[in-house]
């Protein structure tokens, strides 16, 4: 089976405001990304893959502490 022509991209996004990062091929880059914005506006985000779906377990709040 031959691999798919493009790479899975992630990107962080804010369901609050229409704030939409970048594309990232790593999906700690995105998830960066979204702790970044809950950070600086208090609004919870989250990663979404190249389909526009939320990865599972990808909520960032603003008080989550980095692990």
């Amino acid at each position: 089976m031959a691999p798919p022509k493009t790479p899975v991209r992630y990107r962080a996004r804010c369901p609050v405001c229409p704030w939409t990062g970048r594309e990232y091929t790593r999906y700690s880059q995105a998830e960066d990304a979204a702790r970044d914005h809950a950070e600086r506006t208090v609004h919870d985000t989250h990663v979404i893959d190249h389909y526009g779906l939320r990865i599972a377990g990808s909520t960032i709040r603003p008080a989550d502490e980095r692990t």
